[in-house]
């Protein structure tokens, strides 16, 4: 079985869509967890109509409005599926992508130190991929790498279930958001990804409104300052070496959610 999870807040208007795309996967096992992190539209009524459809398996979980890392936790802790992928509320899976997991399930299998498949993610407004990362050879590569190649952009990941469930984000009182970031700089110590030049997704950027991917710095400082902690401890100095820029951008903004938190009077 295959898990996708959904985090959404308010966004009732484009769910339709991000469910349509899964069912069009060709992929006979799937399962889609929704967390909705505290919605007030009717984000319930439509995945209620979803799951009379009867389409595929759906596990709608309500939060009170607990950020997009309790959601992912929560998720992981319910995720039936061997393997796990993350898929916002406004974006789409490309048709059968899913398929163009099963060649890799061997390697993944038998590989221990593979996290998952790193794929690319296509951008909406421009129609090619965000990132132009690329890897020789297997394909095998750590994050650390394409952090080092000071290449950013979005993708779309397929983890083990089994691996990323030793990685649950941090929950901190007041903190709803923790930027991603933290997870792989954490991650990527002890494993890797398969990177693929495969479209998997298409990413939807036209409003951040409503996204829980995107959050304000200032609002969040202290998950930012728990992101470039992270960063600044994990990842080894060779790769900020070849990143200078990459490592004074996360030198200023660890200093920026110091500052943001002193003045805000909220714990570091």
């Amino acid at each position: 079985m295959l898990t996708v999870f959904t985090p959404t807040f308010n966004r009732a208007k484009t769910l339709r869509r991000c469910y349509e795309s899964i069912l069009h996967q060709g992929y006979d096992d799937i399962e889609w967890i929704i967390v909705d992190d505290g919605s007030t539209d009717n984000t319930k009524d439509i995945v209620s109509d979803f799951i009379k459809d009867g389409k595929i398996h759906i596990n709608y979980i309500y939060q009170n409005n607990a950020g997009k890392q309790s959601a992912w936790n929560r998720a992981i802790k319910e995720a039936r599926g061997e393997f796990f992928i993350g898929l916002d509320s406004d974006d789409e899976l490309v048709p059968s992508a899913l398929l163009k997991i099963k060649p890799y399930v061997k390697l993944l299998d038998e590989r221990q130190d593979l996290i998952g498949l790193r794929c690319l993610a296509i951008r909406k407004s421009t129609g090619k991929p965000d990132s132009l990362f690329q890897v020789g050879g297997d394909g095998i590569a750590s994050w650390y790498d394409e952090f080092a190649s000071g290449i950013s952009g979005e993708r779309i990941d397929v983890f083990k279930t089994k691996i990323i469930s030793e990685f649950p984000y941090p929950v901190v009182d007041g903190v709803k958001f923790i930027p991603e970031i933290w997870f792989y700089s954490v991650v990527s110590k002890e494993y890797k990804f398969i990177y693929l030049d495969e479209p998997f997704s298409i990413f939807h950027d036209q409003t951040v409104v409503g996204r829980l991917s995107k959050s304000s710095f200032s609002m969040n400082a202290r998950g930012h300052f728990i992101s470039r902690s992270a960063m600044l401890k994990y990842i080894p100095i060779r790769c900020f070496i070849k990143n200078p820029i990459g490592f004074i951008k996360t030198v200023v903004r660890y200093f920026q959610a110091i500052l943001y938190c002193i003045l805000k009077r909220c714990k570091i």
